[in-house]
């Protein structure tokens, strides 16, 4: 008949078989049970540590300082890209060469607050209205449309 009570060997740890059976011993990983410890071989004569203990701290400031510099400066080029759209937005005028996002090229019409009127093609007098954000970048301004034709008729009549 087989015993219930007969704990199995496999369940004895070998930490506690190496420490004789002290469940708090210090018989793990060959450190000796003992109190005597050894000192480590950047220990000095008294046991003390010789190790430099600020050396670790200022890599990781460097690092964060450098962290903190990067998102610092992705932020304000961020900032200037941004400040210069609303600017070339604020600046569109009717007979505004524009390009959108999209890649439609035509002339603004007429304008609304948030929307834009282009005429991609004169000749069907194709029109569409478009939100004022999607317009990529202004082509050729109306105003330097006006000065370059101007130029040349004040100049002939000299």
């Amino acid at each position: 008949m087989m015993q219930l009570n007969s704990m199995p060997s496999a369940w004895i740890t070998p930490a506690l078989i190496q420490d004789g059976g002290s469940p708090t011993g210090g018989g793990m990983l060959g450190v000796p049970s003992s109190g005597a410890t050894q000192p480590s071989p950047s220990a000095g004569a008294d046991g003390t540590a010789n190790a430099p203990v600020g050396g670790n701290m200022n890599f990781m400031f460097l690092i964060l300082l450098m962290f903190g510099a990067m998102i610092l400066i992705t932020g304000l080029s961020g900032r200037k890209d941004k400040k210069r759209r609303s600017q070339m937005l604020s600046a569109l005028g009717k007979k505004d060469k524009v390009r959108t996002a999209g890649g439609i090229i035509g002339t603004v019409i007429e304008m609304k607050e948030d929307e834009v009127l282009l005429e991609t093609d004169r000749a069907s007098h194709t029109r569409m209205w478009l939100a004022k954000g999607s317009i990529a970048s202004v082509i050729k301004h109306a105003k330097q449309d006006e000065q370059e034709s101007a130029e040349p008729t004040a100049e002939a009549s000299s």
